[in-house]
């Protein structure tokens, strides 16, 4: 089982958070936020085939979300492990202020996030020790529920 790298995985935290984005602005409002929110919390956790331990950011950048014992992720392990980027998210659907306490809190939290996956020994931030889970190559791992 080979680890996914930093790089890779702040890609698809990227291509992540662009979907959130675009979710929001497709469907704007309320509404808009609130399925960006949602998506940001169970991504990992799809129950679709194509799509098992990976968030659209991470299916393109071929990486995928295990549990520590190597099993799938479900969805209450992907809303564990985003809890911790997903409250930053939901801060953005309070206009104005929540943008400017989203960017105070999520700032640290995101050096936070970037020191434990470069210095940890299996790479894990915040999320993924709470959620007892890693990130690894996709090509190079196939869950053992399929």
């Amino acid at each position: 089982m080979r680890l996914a790298n930093l790089q890779s995985r702040l890609f698809a935290k990227f291509t992540d958070l662009l979907v959130v984005i675009l979710l929001g602005l497709v469907l704007q409002g309320g509404v808009g936020a609130l399925v960006g929110f949602f998506y940001s919390l169970v991504a990992d956790g799809l129950p679709f085939r194509p799509f098992q331990g990976q968030s659209i950011g991470k299916k393109l950048l071929r990486i995928r979300v295990v549990s520590q014992g190597e099993g799938m992720v479900g969805l209450k392990a992907s809303v564990i492990r985003n809890i911790p980027v997903g409250l930053v998210t939901l801060l953005m659907v309070v206009p104005f202020w929540g943008w400017i306490l989203s960017f105070l809190v999520g700032i640290p939290l995101g050096l936070i996030e970037l020191t434990l996956i470069a210095r940890a020994k299996e790479r894990q931030r915040l999320g993924d020790v709470m959620a007892e889970t890693l990130v690894v190559r996709a090509e190079n791992h196939l869950p053992k529920d399929t």
